[in-house]
């Protein structure tokens, strides 16, 4: 598949999840929205500069994340609207409730009237034989009268608003109706993308000249990200405890050790790398955890790492967390040990769903596996 295919296709997507998002209108929504903005505009950037396999594979990757990002919004719209059914639901079976409730009682007071005759109320005021029993009389009557009054005043207001709780509910069935439907179509597009970035790994592996340049782009993403770490080490300015935390930290996800740190023999191209951090084997949309209290330095995509996220734990150490599929913090957020991060995905990975870690001294790489606790 072709960018301008990709794009095509992107946007008959986007225009599904815009939508749904901006009805939803929560803060949660409109974060997974901003995010799915900046994967539009990754993805227009490598449309522009197409030359290789191995910028269409990146291009797969990106949608790849942008058709989460989307199946991500219809979910929670999902959520929203099965609880506002719920919520109707329950009203519609109080209201009817209330109003077989109140039409026994209108019920009985017709039969009590049927009972007593025509002209009961005059009767009753009639049968009076002195001022003050007339008085009372009087009262009895305004008081039954007014009681009927309210009683039936009672049972059109429970009629009303039981016709718009049932429009309501009506209204909520179908717009849920739509949204499971755009749900099952969001859930085929990204089965259908996975396979193509199957494809297109596929395809990267048999091109030997998309081998080297992949090789090249990951030494000059590892470059970017040793300036991007010199940057942020230059303006820390934060003592904290981390150094301490050596060979104790959490692991920041459930799995073994795939990829460890140091020279690594290249699984796909048949060469050996140096890799700054190790890749964790868990399945995606398994959870990643902080491993250190801190502040987040970065959460975006970065090219080479997929979607990232750096941890600045003050007195120049960071740890980064990379190849995400969702990412659940944003910049200059406080965060603590064990606090949710992001979720495990395949983003800018060549070897499938994983979580790449680092812990870094500035711009220095440490071997993760010696600061995280023994399992």
């Amino acid at each position: 598949m072709t960018l301008l295919r990709l794009g095509g296709a992107l946007l008959a997507l986007w225009a599904v999840g815009g939508v749904v998002g901006a009805a939803a209108g929560s803060a949660q929504e409109d974060a997974v929205a901003s995010r799915a903005l900046d994967l539009r505009a990754e993805l227009d950037r490598l449309a522009s500069e197409r030359a290789t396999v191995v910028r269409d594979f990146e291009a797969a990757d990106v949608e790849l994340a942008l058709r989460r990002q989307q199946l991500q919004i219809l979910q929670q719209r999902g959520t929203v609207l099965a609880a506002e059914n719920e919520e109707h639901a329950a009203r519609l079976d109080q209201l009817e409730t209330t109003l077989i409730g109140g039409r026994e009682q209108l019920r009985r007071r017709v039969e009590v009237l049927y009972r007593v005759g025509p002209l009961s109320y005059n009767r009753l005021l009639l049968t009076a034989d002195t001022s003050q029993e007339a008085l009372i009389a009087y009262q009895i009557v305004t008081y039954l009268a007014a009681r009927d009054r309210d009683l039936v005043g009672e049972i059109r207001g429970t009629l009303a608003e039981l016709q718009v709780t049932r429009t309501s509910l009506a209204d909520t069935v179908e717009r849920l109706a739509a949204v499971e439907s755009d749900t099952e179509t969001a859930t085929i597009a990204l089965a259908s993308q996975q396979e193509e970035r199957q494809r297109l790994l596929s395809r990267i592996d048999r091109e030997a000249e998309a081998q080297r340049i992949a090789l090249d782009s990951a030494v000059r993403a590892e470059r970017e990200l040793a300036g991007t770490m010199t940057e942020l080490a230059e303006s820390d300015a934060v003592t904290s405890n981390f150094r301490d935390a050596r060979g104790a930290l959490p692991w920041p996800a459930q799995g073994d050790v795939m990829t460890g740190f140091g020279r690594q023999r290249h699984p796909i191209y048949d060469t050996y790398t140096v890799s700054r951090g190790i890749e964790v084997s868990a399945p995606a949309g398994d959870p990643v955890t902080a491993v250190h209290s801190g502040k987040v330095a970065f959460a975006d995509w970065y090219s080479g790492y997929g979607l990232l996220v750096i941890v600045d734990h003050g007195s120049d150490y960071f740890t980064l967390y990379g190849h995400l599929s969702q990412v659940a913090v944003g910049v200059h957020e406080r965060i603590e040990a064990g606090q949710l991060i992001g979720k495990v995905g395949e983003t800018g990975s060549l070897t499938g769903a994983n979580l790449y870690f680092e812990v870094r001294e500035g711009a220095d790489a440490l071997d993760p596996t010696s600061w995280l606790e023994r399992r």
